[in-house]
């Protein structure tokens, strides 16, 4: 990986792992976790689908919108909803952490739906592992009900990582992120006013919005898609590990968010258990044994 390469790893790093800040931020301004979900998904669709559909990619989806409905539901409305829900008790580097366990889940998912060969020793250890982890964080703070609701956003993540997979990866990524957007957008749009009374934004919530759906979310989604051009699948999943370490030091320096051993050893055993779980062939006859490989991208930024 060029110096290229290493520039775009590290800018989808920082946009991989800010949100949960910029989302906390949000939060504390008084901005609903609704309406902070409806504001990241609209604000970005101005960016993506412009970029998305500039080369005629609105053909190739003909016939999949009700799967890409369902796909949208999974993979953008619940989650993104999930994660702010839950950060109203959860600091923002935990969520950041939490949302880490999604290559565990992908592996359980890949089994039910026969994606996934038979797991590997390591990859069965990195689920013990990296559940541990999380029962470890579900105590940080007293923060439980809301990790469990981070933790279900990361299951979403995964199903629709698998989905995406079987039902869309003969197309490029970009225009199904878009679509997916396109129908969340109202979706949430109407959850969050039928839900929450309409918020009155500080400035600095009104940056933190901004940021996120400018920003954050398109940016990670370009970036993330040329890494993966430039330096293959497996190099861009990398990813996965970094972005917490991120969102950890994020939330510590700019929010002041605690970091005790609680949480460092929470955070180490998930990212052990992630890493072990993507150890192995994806499908019968993949790729060997003992090499890191993931299921398709996940088409959305935290």
């Amino acid at each position: 990986m060029g110096g290229r390469g290493w520039a775009l790893f590290a800018a989808v790093s920082v946009l991989w792992g800010v949100p949960y800040l910029f989302i906390g931020i949000a939060l504390q301004e008084g901005i609903g976790p609704l309406a902070t979900a409806a504001a990241r998904v609209v604000l970005a669709l101005v960016v993506l689908v412009p970029i998305a559909f500039r080369h005629r990619h609105r053909a190739l989806l003909a016939g999949r919108w009700g799967r890409l409905a369902v796909l949208a539901l999974v993979e953008v409305v619940v989650p993104f909803s999930l994660i702010p829900l839950g950060g109203q008790t959860v600091p923002s580097g935990t969520s950041g952490v939490l949302i880490a366990t999604e290559p565990m889940f992908v592996l359980v998912v890949g089994l039910v739906l026969g994606t996934r060969a038979r797991p590997t020793l390591a990859a069965l250890i990195g689920l013990v592992v990296g559940f541990a982890g999380v029962v470890v964080l579900l105590g940080v703070d007293g923060s439980g009900p809301g990790a469990g609701l981070i933790v279900t956003a990361a299951a979403c993540y995964a199903v629709g990582a698998v989905l995406v997979g079987r039902w869309f990866g003969d197309l490029p990524a970009m225009p199904v992120v878009a679509a997916m957007i396109v129908l969340a957008a109202p979706a949430l749009t109407a959850l969050a006013l039928v839900s929450e009374p309409l918020p009155v934004p500080t400035p600095a919530g009104l940056a933190a919005l901004a940021a996120l759906g400018l920003v954050a979310t398109p940016g990670g989604f370009v970036a993330f898609f040329r890494l993966i051009a430039i330096a293959g699948p497996d190099r861009a999943a990398l990813i996965t590990y970094v972005a917490p370490v991120v969102a950890v030091a994020a939330g510590a320096v700019l929010l002041a968010e605690p970091v005790g051993p609680r949480m460092a050893g929470g955070a180490l055993l998930v990212l052990a258990g992630a890493w072990l779980a993507t150890r192995g062939p994806l499908v019968p006859g993949g790729a060997p044994r003992g090499r890191p490989t993931e299921p398709p991208p996940r088409l959305t930024s935290p």
